[in-house]
């Protein structure tokens, strides 16, 4: 395969607040990070190794190539996306508002949905995530359902991705626990496919995981097809996507084209301990961008009623964002300090109206 080889990765610097895209160099950043070096770094560079020799090349992608001549996506979402040690953020403001904060480090989480239903681009987009906060992440793609090409151009630095191709589900539990145990990780993606396994192996081997996951940083993200029926016994916290609609551009020439986006609504399981609640808006998921978040936050806004509808557009603050969602959204996109503003006031919303969840974790 191009751009793959079979030997240990070499390691990468990279700072805490952003990563460089992979084929891109400054000395400026170089010089940053030598001084403060992930100390998790080198327990992954032995933990590569150890992965080779045990179960053979086949298993480790090294990408030392950016993986197409596409340029990663520069452009700068001014979102609050900070560490946090009990939850990793998605940057969907909804999502983490309903969640406590993001998806709970220490746990087990099912995303689950229909084909085509979006549930890879979310765990895509969570890879996405943690590393912006500074993170490590795993992916272990065993449906072969990862976009490399999408995953650069949304801003992931492969280079730094530890990606593995597990070839049966033993292969990928196994993979899975020496990853929880390497405590060096903060995402570890799981993605099976729906013809491996009976569902009673599945649950007695992720039942055998979830002592592992408590007390440790690393979140783990099983990801797999179920369009009906009861989730995963064995996942403390349970992601449903529902697909509501493709988004297809209007074409000027009036046939028709490729969807290019998908809005979904996610649905929030959890066991009994953990209170209901879920995200008030769809999201829609874009090709380019990955996750509408202007988008999002706009519905959120015409939810709580912050944003209002004037005869000269949407409103927010005394002033008129655009007529549309989308000019509102992409005024929003380019005014850091208006989006910063409405960030506070929709989480100002969101406390006034719901019981502030302070031990939601608590499992």
């Amino acid at each position: 395969m191009p751009g793959v080889q079979t030997t240990p990765l070499r390691a990468n610097t990279r700072t805490e607040s952003t990563s460089l895209a992979p084929g891109i160099s400054t000395s400026e950043g170089t010089a940053a990070t030598l001084s403060a070096v992930d100390p998790r770094r080198e327990r992954i560079a032995s933990l590569r190794r150890l992965l080779v020799e045990r179960f053979g090349p086949h298993v480790l992608l090294d990408w030392t190539q950016p993986s197409s001549s596409h340029a990663a996506c520069t452009e700068c979402v001014p979102t609050q996306c900070v560490r946090n040690p009990r939850a990793l953020p998605t940057e969907l403001l909804g999502l983490d508002l309903a969640l406590g904060g993001g998806i709970p480090r220490g746990r087990l989480t099912e995303l689950a949905g229909p084909p085509y239903s979006g549930k890879r681009t979310l765990a895509s987009w969570l890879v996405r995530t943690t590393q912006r906060i500074g993170g490590w992440a795993a992916y272990l793609d065993a449906a072969h359902g990862a976009d490399f090409d999408r995953l650069h151009r949304w801003g992931v630095d492969l280079r730094d991705l530890l990606l593995a191709l597990p070839r049966t589900l033993t292969e990928a539990l196994e993979l899975a626990r020496l990853l929880l145990l390497a405590d060096a990780l903060d995402l570890v993606v799981l993605d099976l496919p729906p013809h491996w396994a009976t569902r009673s192996a599945l649950e007695r081997g992720l039942r055998q995981l979830r002592p592992l996951l408590r007390g440790r940083p690393t979140a783990l993200v099983v990801v797999r097809d179920r369009a009906s029926g009861p989730g995963l016994a064995a996942a403390q916290l349970r992601l449903r996507l529902e697909p509501l609609a493709q988004l297809v551009p209007p074409n000027p020439f009036g046939s028709t084209m490729l969807p290019s986006g998908l809005r979904v609504r996610i649905h929030v399981e959890r066991s009994p301990r953990w209170p209901l609640c879920e995200p008030p808006v769809p999201v829609e998921f874009s090709e380019r961008e990955g996750v509408r978040l202007a988008l999002e936050r706009i519905d959120l806004a015409l939810v709580g009623g912050i944003i209002v509808q004037h005869p000269l557009g949407l409103t927010f603050a005394n002033t008129v964002l655009g007529r549309s969602r989308e000019a509102a959204a992409a005024r929003l996109t380019s005014d850091p300090a208006l989006w910063s503003q409405l960030e506070e006031e929709l989480r100002a919303r969101w406390l006034s109206l719901a019981r502030p969840l302070t031990k939601r974790l608590a499992c």
